[in-house]
């Protein structure tokens, strides 16, 4: 269970989160919306160890995240996915994909010089799990192209492969469907459900698109100011009359 209780964030005199308690279980998709500055990338940032709150905590099972840095974060399980990729363009997919297997690699400088034969299998191993990530996202034939040379939607699934590769139990998700074709989001859709299914990933996605959640998620979570105003089943929370004035607006009431 990752647990957030009583999480507020000021900058200076700005409340971007302000006293939001929520609970995620593993296996659950949920989706945080909200208008523009309603608090919601804060909310990961501070999930993910990148921005400590002011006050409250974020607990996985009896480890508070709220505590430590976003790369011990990571170590707990817990893997986030930027709106935007943030990938070494001049490398090839397989070798950015590669990166992401450092923390399971377990031998030293001399035992990489000498290639020991546990430096080699570990190496196999890591190149395997490579392999069967590329396979699930359906890019396995564009793993020796240099990433810069890519179309956009590819780069963001491989920065999604990255996360699946560091042995995560809680994937963040920020805006995960920006900039992609119609086609691109219907197959993402696809992964993470098959992700939730054959894993029992908890997965957590902040997104504007409105039909794209409340076709995958099983709960909306709403944020306005920084508050929680909303959180329930999509079909409840999109009746809600404070949503529809929050955020839905003039086109919800049409």
């Amino acid at each position: 269970m990752l647990e957030i209780r009583n999480l507020s964030k000021s900058f200076g005199g700005v409340k971007a989160t302000d006293n939001v308690s929520l609970d995620f279980a593993d296996g659950s998709l949920t989706a945080v919306i909200g208008p523009n500055g309603a608090g919601k990338s804060t909310l990961l940032n501070c999930i993910s160890g990148i921005t400590r709150p002011t006050r409250g905590r974020v607990r996985l099972d009896d480890t508070t995240l709220s505590a430590l840095s976003a790369s011990s974060v990571a170590h707990q399980g817990v893997g986030r996915v930027f709106q935007h990729p943030e990938l070494v363009t001049e490398l090839s997919v397989h070798d950015n994909l590669l990166v992401a297997c450092h923390r399971a690699l377990d031998y030293g400088l001399i035992g990489e010089l000498l290639r020991l034969p546990n430096v080699r299998q570990q190496e196999r191993a890591a190149a395997d799990k490579v392999a069967d990530v590329l396979a699930r996202l359906g890019i396995a034939d564009s793993a020796d192209k240099r990433v810069g040379s890519l179309p956009y939607g590819h780069r963001k699934l491989i920065d999604l492969g990255r996360a699946l590769l560091m042995d995560i139990r809680f994937l963040l998700l920020d805006e995960p469907i920006a900039g992609l074709n119609d086609v691109e989001v219907a197959r993402l859709g696809e992964i993470l459900l098959s992700l939730r299914r054959e894993f029992g990933l908890g997965i957590l996605i902040v997104e504007h698109n409105m039909p794209f959640v409340s076709r995958l998620c099983d709960r909306l979570v709403v944020l306005d100011l920084g508050q929680l105003i909303a959180n329930g089943p999509p079909a409840d929370v999109l009746a809600d009359a404070k949503v529809m004035a929050s955020y839905l607006g003039e086109a919800a009431d049409a």
